[in-house]
């Protein structure tokens, strides 16, 4: 026999389990198992704000270590800008642009280039020493590159670089051998552009991840 329990709302005896009271038809479950889709509904709603806040406070230190890493990012961009005739150390290499000029053409009257129409040539010179102990070769140099202020990378013309070292007479960088410990070289390097685009807004010589401005 069942359990007998007083009826929620005439409290007369009823059988415990009943869903309805035989008397006064009373609904005897509670809120929640009258209402069983809303009180899921709610169970989802509750979980979700309670994930969503554990993600939010995971997603909120993942947002602190991002900004973290784009300030130190940003510090790196804003490292030390050298000028023309400072000293720039790579490795066990240092470097330090010595001139730049811009030309219309470069060579001697016997092996010489023009430039493009509407480019320019810009001609940079520089000195490169070995200070560390142990011998370089060419492949475990930097690169050089001039840039724009977008950020835009230009290689050295070939053809007007050796021509421009014919010019100056000058360049005695070390191509195919190694540049021994404590030895210093000369090198020139040439870079063709639009004329219009050099003549507006800051140029760079990159070496390495090193900045020189040159105008």
């Amino acid at each position: 026999m069942s359990k007998l329990v007083n009826c929620k709302a005439c409290e007369k005896e009823i059988a415990k389990g009943v869903k309805k009271c035989p008397s006064c038809g009373k609904d005897q479950r509670s809120w929640f198992g009258r209402h069983k889709i809303l009180s899921f509904i709610g169970a989802i709603i509750i979980l979700g704000g309670i994930g969503s806040a554990l993600g939010g406070g995971s997603e909120e230190t993942s947002s602190s270590v991002s900004k973290s890493g784009e300030v130190k990012q940003e510090a790196k961009k804003e490292e030390v800008q050298f000028k023309v005739g400072d000293i720039i150390k790579v490795d066990s290499l240092e470097y330090t642009v010595t001139k730049v000029e811009e030309k219309d053409k470069v060579g001697n009257e016997y092996i010489n280039k023009t430039v493009s129409n509407g480019g320019t040539f810009v001609a940079i010179q520089y000195t490169v020493k070995n200070v560390g102990d142990e011998p370089v070769g060419m492949f475990d140099y930097p690169s050089i590159n001039l840039v724009d202020e977008k950020g835009a990378k230009y290689d050295a013309d070939i053809d007007a670089s050796s021509n421009y070292a014919i010019e100056t007479d000058i360049d005695n960088s070390k191509i195919a051998s190694d540049l021994n410990p404590d030895i210093q070289v000369t090198a020139t390097d040439v870079y063709e552009v639009s004329k219009a685009k050099y003549s507006q807004g800051k140029w760079f010589i990159h070496i390495g991840d090193a900045k020189v401005q040159l105008k």
